[in-house]
């Protein structure tokens, strides 16, 4: 049986995967679309939030997108 802090712990978790996948297809529409710096301004948002949340593997793959425009 779960108490109820654990199932709002995966609600929050959940959400954060959510929120950075959204900034991640965001990111990659705007580059298909050739606006590079909307792309680059997504990116950064997904950045921040995962250095917010400290997901190391998303940091490091939203500073990879940065860099590839710079």
């Amino acid at each position: 049986m779960r108490s109820e802090g654990q199932n709002s712990l995966n609600t929050v978790i959940m959400q954060d995967s959510k929120d950075l996948l959204f900034y991640l297809e965001m990111g990659n529409l705007a580059a298909r679309n050739g606006n590079d710096q909307e792309a680059i301004d997504w990116y950064v948002k997904g950045l921040q939030h995962a250095k917010n949340i400290a997901d190391k593997a998303r940091i490091q793959q939203f500073s990879n997108l940065i860099l590839t425009y710079l």
